[in-house]
């Protein structure tokens, strides 16, 4: 094994050894039951030099889960002489691949889904999703998948958080979910560890579990607020609780040393009401209407000149 290769391998036991101190989990540095387990990505691939290392077990966010790096080895090329076509050299690609696998609350038919754009993985050859969505439909391929179970499983909210997330190639096998990541750069730390574990459990929560016959687990029920109260009195079985007497008409309903709380006091309205001096209207003096006389004809008719002339 390469001397780089030695390390990483090293710094990622010593990492994952670390983690189970911190969060109780369990922790092995080579896990070879776990190479035969699964049938899908990535343990389907081509290569040799297969192990498995730095797992951690354990339970986050109330679900089982384990996490391990698989390593292998797809192709070797050999280098040769241009004159005598004799072998120099070998050159060794390797893959490691981080594996995330949950333990689901029911069990799921068989799915799985790839991205498309991944260059770890040749999948070229398998269908397309047939979502509503074409645009999700052209990341992804389906391996082994009934269309309909892909169908029912890829609901738009599970389709919407796969995008947002970035959960891209998974598969369920039984009660399992399982993730896989390939870390192009880098290996995958501890940070990347927990925060992979979270966005699982979003996942998983979306999931169509009456798919397999199982039903998802109940949402918690909404916390009802806590309202401060008295404390009770305390309870004697052997005499029947005392209540205070009704309060007698007439009389004082709550004497001042009832149960501590007097009634407040108000003070008493006055009478009779205040008096308010009478508003003055002065009556103006108008001049009497004068009338005719009685009679008829009226006096003062006809008026002067009445009729006129030449009538």
């Amino acid at each position: 094994m390469e001397t780089n290769e030695a390390r990483r391998i090293e710094a990622t036991n010593a990492e994952r050894y670390a983690m189970s101190g911190q969060y109780g989990w369990e922790f092995s540095p080579d896990a070879p039951n776990m190479l035969e387990r699964w049938t899908v990505l990535p343990f389907n691939q081509r290569g040799d030099k297969r192990m498995a290392f730095g797992a951690l077990s354990g339970a986050y966010q109330g679900l089982r889960f384990s996490v391990f790096d698989y390593h292998r080895r797809p192709t070797v090329t050999s280098v040769h002489t241009r004159w005598t076509n004799k072998k120099v050299n070998e050159l060794d690609t390797i893959s490691i691949d981080t594996v995330w696998v949950v333990t689901l609350p029911a069990p799921m038919p068989n799915f799985q889904i790839v991205s498309s754009i991944e260059s770890a993985w040749d999948v070229e050859q398998y269908p397309e999703p047939a979502t509503a969505d074409r645009k999700f439909n052209r990341w992804y391929k389906l391996i082994d998948t009934d269309p309909n179970v892909a169908i029912g499983v890829l609901t738009p909210q599970v389709a919407a958080t796969m995008r947002s997330l970035k959960l891209h190639t998974w598969s369920l096998v039984g009660a399992e979910l399982v993730y896989v990541e390939n870390p192009t750069f880098g290996r995958t730390k501890p940070d990347d560890v927990l925060s992979t574990l979270g966005r699982l459990a979003q996942l998983v929560s979306l999931l169509p579990f009456h798919l397999g016959g199982g039903q998802p687990a109940a949402p918690p029920p909404p916390q009802q607020p806590q309202y401060p109260h008295q404390p009770y009195p305390p309870q004697n079985p052997g005499h029947p609780q005392q209540y205070p007497p009704p309060p007698q008409y007439g009389q004082q309903p709550y004497p001042p040393q009832h149960q501590g709380y007097p009634p407040p006091q108000y003070p008493p309205p006055q009478y009779p009401p205040p008096q308010y001096p009478p508003p003055q209207y002065p009556l103006p003096q108008y001049p009497l209407p004068q009338y005719p006389q009685p009679g008829y004809p009226p006096q003062g008719y006809p008026p002067p000149g009445y009729p006129p002339r030449g009538y």
